[in-house]
């Protein structure tokens, strides 16, 4: 429970440390102009449903989120440096298709306090986080098995660049502060994206691109995770809502909490939302 509190009272001195410095702040701003999400994580917090074949089984993944900006802050004489703080949290789930029915195989469980920053080309994103994890009914029930508990509660930090308006590049780490099972603390994460510019589609814009996120694990033995994704972005003219179809190659461990260990390779199709 204490765990639990670490991101509400970092959120809640920094927040107070930070008005005096301020030139101007705006209540409830938009969220990812800032620090642009990163398309190819796959625990990006975002809504979107995906279908793909694994073990030889048809299987789909639903997430379902929301994110909201708190508070923006415009610091420095120019006002050049923008800080911005978010609460967020996603529901990640998978589910087996099988006919009339479909199976109920896990959940994941994710609440996030980001604290986001932008100069310029650079941007970077620090995140308080929790995330769990449990076994849907339906997988208990046909393999009899109960999991275990997964609850984790740790801080990540990226750094990005604008190397263009369409080329970019990041890094980070990672450092859980408390975890069950017990598990390696640290981890790294790095990639690229590529965007194209307007294909002018009118009447809306109409952008392809290619992503790469890697990351790697003190908990799995510093094994790679790796997930590229290409796709279409789709959005009305000058507004940030859109939609993303795209395809994705992942290769490495499992990210649902209650098959961490398992190692798999899947290619899947997807519909994702920006908002």
């Amino acid at each position: 429970m204490r765990c639990l509190l670490l991101p509400v009272l970092f959120f809640a001195v920094w927040a107070r440390a930070a008005e005096p410095a301020s030139t101007a702040s705006v209540d409830f701003p938009p969220t990812y102009e800032l620090f642009h999400r990163l398309l190819a994580d796959p625990r990006q917090v975002e809504t979107s449903a995906s279908y793909y074949r694994l073990f030889g089984m048809n299987l789909a993944d639903v997430a379902l989120s929301d994110s909201w900006g708190l508070r923006r802050w415009s610091l420095g004489r120019d006002g050049d440096t923008l800080v911005q703080a978010d609460l967020e949290g996603m529901a990640y789930s998978a589910f087996r298709l099988s006919g009339s029915v479909n199976q109920f195989e896990t959940v994941d469980f994710f609440a996030n306090l980001p604290v986001e920053i932008r100069r310029g080309r650079w941007s970077a994103r620090a995140t308080l986080y929790h995330e769990s994890s449990h076994l849907g009914d339906d997988y208990i029930r046909t393999s009899g098995g109960t999991g275990s508990r997964y609850s984790l509660e740790g801080v990540r930090a990226v750094t990005s660049y604008d190397l263009t308006p369409g080329a970019r590049v990041y890094g980070g780490a990672s450092y859980l502060l408390h975890r069950i099972p017990a598990m390696g603390r640290r981890g790294v994460q790095a990639g690229f994206e590529l965007t194209s510019a307007n294909l002018h589609a009118a009447p809306r814009d109409v952008k392809l691109y290619l992503a790469q996120d890697f990351q790697s694990k003190e908990a799995l033995g510093w094994n790679i995770n790796s997930n590229t994704e290409a796709g279409v972005r789709l959005s009305d003219v000058g507004l940030r809502r859109a939609v993303r179809v795209h395809v994705d190659h992942f290769e490495g461990h499992s990210e649902f909490g209650q098959f961490y260990s398992r190692r798999i390779s899947m290619n899947s199709l997807a519909i994702s939302f920006d908002y």
